[in-house]
């Protein structure tokens, strides 16, 4: 991870670890035993699955970060409104929407220091090396379209960790304001991450494989772009929603 001096002049100021609001998140407990769980999961998928455990561990790496974010928002949300400090903070001077992307920075920023992500960055990286490198060997793209594959292919390891994040912590928002009771709002959001990852991988998948000839260029972009897109495009959604409630 980039030093803080030299990455917050060029982020948004919601998202600045130096925000009164991003540091009262950061001081707070992360959820340990997660961690444990997640860690002695992976070990197991090594045992188990033995030369298929780098793929399986990819994906459950990918699941686990969605689950964490999602149910340390919806935890967070339904917290402060029980101890009622979300309505000391509606009063500060800032906008609602300020408000839920601070708690999401703060949640994000702690995630990002985590081994978990560390991990999964480096096999997401891999995994869309692999999809290119699959698609532009059976393939003879121009010069022009193999350039366009590699930038977009770059654009997805960088930020499709990041929007996944964002959408899974927008959705514990979102069903932490809508359902009152922690239990139910948890359920709900993990729920939703779910059949988010696995509307994800049965997409990716059936673009790759759908014709045995070589993928397509069309195909290739959209494998590479849409998981990165998608889960941006709902995170706003679910973020306009909260917003909405918040007025």
């Amino acid at each position: 991870m980039l030093p803080q001096y030299f990455l917050d002049p060029w982020l948004p100021v919601w998202m600045r670890r130096t925000h009164p609001l991003v540091r009262h998140y950061l001081r707070r407990p992360t959820i340990a035993g997660l961690r444990y769980v997640v860690f002695g999961s992976a070990v197991g998928l090594f045992l188990l699955f033995g030369g298929l455990s780098l793929p399986l561990l990819y994906l459950f790496l990918w699941l686990s970060i969605l689950m964490q974010q999602a149910l340390t928002m919806a935890g967070r949300l339904h917290d402060a409104q029980v101890k009622q400090t979300w309505d000391v903070l509606r009063v500060a001077p800032f906008s609602p929407r300020e408000l839920l992307l601070t708690t999401w920075a703060g949640s994000f920023w702690q995630i990002n220091q985590t081994w978990v992500m560390g991990m999964y960055r480096l096999l997401h990286g891999i995994a869309v090396i692999g999809i290119m490198v699959f698609g532009l060997w059976f393939a003879e793209f121009p010069v022009q379209q193999s350039a366009l594959v590699l930038l977009v292919g770059l654009l997805a390891i960088i930020l499709q960790p990041v929007t996944e994040v964002y959408f899974s912590g927008m959705v514990g928002l979102v069903c932490a304001e809508y359902i009152r009771r922690n239990v139910g709002a948890v359920a709900l959001a993990l729920l939703a991450v779910l059949l988010y990852w696995c509307a994800c991988v049965a997409l990716v998948i059936t673009l790759i494989f759908a014709d045995t000839n070589g993928l397509s260029l069309e195909q290739l972009l959209i494998a590479l772009a849409v998981p990165s897109l998608l889960p941006l495009v709902l995170g706003q959604g679910a973020l306009r929603l909260v917003e909405a409630r918040l007025r």
